[in-house]
This record gives C-alpha cells, sequence and structure tokens, in this order.
C-alpha cells in the first residue's frame, strides 16, 4: 500500500491543515515508509507464539485503605469542611 501526494492533500484539506508543496512530499515520504515498516513487520513468521502469550503479566493489586490526608495539603485549600476538600458543584 502506498500514499500519493494527493492522498496526503485530501487528508490534510479534511483535518485542515495547511501544508506547503515540501511538507506535502516530506510527509508522503514519511507516511510510504512507515508503511513499508508495517508490511516488513506482516511477513515475520509467528507461528511459533501461541495466542495466549500476551496474556502472561501478572497485575498486582493492593488494597483499597483510606490514608490521612497530609496535614499541609488540607492547610492550603481553599475551602474544606470535616477535614475534606470542599468543591463547586458541577452536575445540576
Amino acid at each position: 500500500m502506498t500514499v500519493s501526494v494527493d492522498d496526503v492533500k485530501k487528508v490534510a484539506h479534511l483535518a485542515r491543515i495547511k501544508l506547503d508543496e515540501s511538507k506535502t512530499n516530506e510527509l508522503c515520504e514519511s507516511l510510504n515508509s512507515i508503511l513499508h515498516f508495517v508490511e516488513q513487520l506482516g511477513e515475520v513468521d509467528c507461528s511459533a507464539v501461541s495466542d495466549d502469550m500476551q496474556y502472561t503479566t501478572t497485575l498486582h493489586e493492593r488494597e483499597d485503605v483510606a490514608v490521612p490526608c497530609n496535614p499541609a495539603v488540607m492547610d492550603n485549600a481553599p475551602q474544606k469542611e470535616c477535614n475534606m476538600f470542599v468543591v463547586p458543584k458541577v452536575v445540576g
């Protein structure tokens, strides 16, 4: 798959991006280079890799424990009540 200069101009127009001719050509070459690299990745033999290999990461969960707030943080709060921050209501 390749990207033409016309394709770059069309996408730039849709994205409301102004490109001069040199930038258009430069961007076209860069995109074609990226697409060529992606095509090379498609040629890699992955038949020896099992489908569940990507799920081997173990998540380390911690307990959800409330800890007291640093008093210096509360001292700098513009409004506080019962050792909690008071914030303006944003939903009517």
